[in-house]
């Protein structure tokens, strides 16, 4: 069970995804181009000139990341690396464009994904072998220019923390995509120990907080059993504390804050915190009105925290928007996923429906609203409905272990769940278990 630390990928993948945006034009078609990496002294950007125009140029280019124009960021995160080819970070934002856009592909950016243990089961899946090496080439130049500049200078601690972020990439690409979890942890651990080694050097680089705190969170979310093998093991975390830390990365960050921010809406909703989610997810969508995925977001929150008709409203928008369209089979499986959560199960219907007769919907997403749909119909007390639902999954490729749960739900009809009141407080937040 402890390899399932690896939950802390998935919610960081959520809030890298946010981070790097949804949008179709992410990488060009052959990735990142090869790079010289410089392995000699590291230039240093020594002229106000030259440092005013590497900020304004990330400026530009998180600016198009967060409003989802990928080609825009793309070009601006190559101009980083022209800038200064010694700094990583040019190479790292390139590196998350390559993994944003798959996670987009595939449709494994919505946090829903990554709720249910079914997830986290041992299904083979056929994965892009071509992408996979161009990624890890990416990474890999990252890390590559990290280390030449830890070698001139061993507490480099911007160095340091891109490494950290390097790897940490690396963990959620393994995490969500080939979903090898042990390499995954393996992964983590490196990205939090560089870390924590950033805050030795220097207690004020406030971003390093993001993968610490969400690693405490995580390690204190964990069933007590659980967390008693891990302490003994010199593993211990607290979810109050990592709540914290988080914030504090995105109270005092450098350069890290929105995404800290962003992350801190997915653990508020996890917590069941909707209305602390809200006020985050409020500013987002003002400052990055194009980001129709932080809208969808927003738009799960209203329903959650109670705002009804006022969520409902927001979904029914996004499904007409022209700009979300290639992102329309993830708007309808969200809202009929919410519907279903708050029990109303016929509205949820025809949501999952739509999903399957979208002409170009993702087929594992498909292949989920088809089992979904067939629970919804077992909810309804519609079990002709719901067997054939289950049998069509089961003609389908199995993604996440959907073959046993429709196999099981053949069997004996699936039961929903009741819905739990959200926690009123930060207090029975802390005590809750995922």
């Amino acid at each position: 069970m402890f390899w399932r630390l690896s939950w802390w990928l998935a919610g960081l993948s959520v809030c890298l995804v946010w981070l790097g945006g949804c949008g179709v034009l992410a990488a060009p078609p052959g990735g990142v181009g090869p790079r010289p990496v410089g392995v000699g002294p590291r230039p240093v950007l020594d002229t106000p000139a030259a440092t005013e125009a590497f900020e304004q140029v990330r400026t530009k280019g998180f600016d198009a990341l967060y409003n989802l124009d990928y080609r825009g960021a793309w070009a601006a995160f190559e101009q980083l690396t022209r800038i200064d080819p010694t700094h990583p970070a040019g190479y790292l934002y390139l590196a998350n464009c390559m993994w944003a856009e798959k996670l987009y592909r595939t449709r494994r950016l919505q946090a829903t994904t990554y709720t249910g243990e079914t997830f986290f089961a041992d299904t083979k899946e056929v994965f892009d072998k071509d992408f996979d090496r161009r990624l890890r080439e990416a990474v890999d130049r990252t890390l590559q220019v990290a280390d030449a500049r830890l070698r001139e200078n061993p507490r480099d601690t911007v160095a340091l923390y891109y490494k950290g972020m390097a790897h940490g990439l690396l963990a959620a690409y393994e995490a969500t995509i080939t979903r090898a979890f042990l390499a995954a942890l393996s992964q983590s651990n490196k990205a939090v120990a560089l870390h924590r080694e950033v805050l030795k050097l220097d207690p004020d680089y406030a971003d390093a907080n993001l993968s610490i705190g969400l690693y405490n969170y995580v390690v204190g979310s964990l069933p007590l059993p659980v967390k008693v093998i891990a302490a003994l093991g010199g593993v211990r975390g607290s979810k109050k504390r990592g709540l914290a830390l988080v914030a504090k990365a995105a109270d005092e960050g450098r350069t890290a804050q929105d995404a800290a921010r962003l992350l801190l809406i997915a653990l508020y909703k996890r917590e069941k915190r909707y209305a602390d989610a809200m006020s985050y997810l409020e500013t987002f969508t003002r400052q990055y009105p194009a980001n129709y995925v932080a809208r969808l977001e927003l738009a799960d929150t209203l329903v959650r925290l109670g705002r009804m008709e006022e969520g409902i409203a927001r979904f029914e928008e996004l499904t007409k928007e022209d700009a979300a369209g290639p992102y329309r089979d993830a708007i309808h499986y969200q809202f009929a996923d919410v519907l279903f959560s708050v029990g109303r199960v016929a509205e949820a219907v025809p949501h999952f429906r739509r999903v399957l007769t979208l002409p170009n919907a993702n087929a594992d997403l498909a292949t989920l609203a088809q089992l979904r749909l067939g629970e919804a119909h077992d909810a309804l007390g519609q079990r002709a409905e719901a067997m054939q639902a289950y049998r069509a999954v089961l003609r389908r490729p199995n993604v996440f272990d959907v073959h046993a749960r429709a196999q099981a739900h053949l069997k004996k009809p699936y039961v929903a769940t009741t819905a739990t009141v959200p926690p009123t407080s930060p207090d029975e937040a802390e005590e809750s278990q995922p």
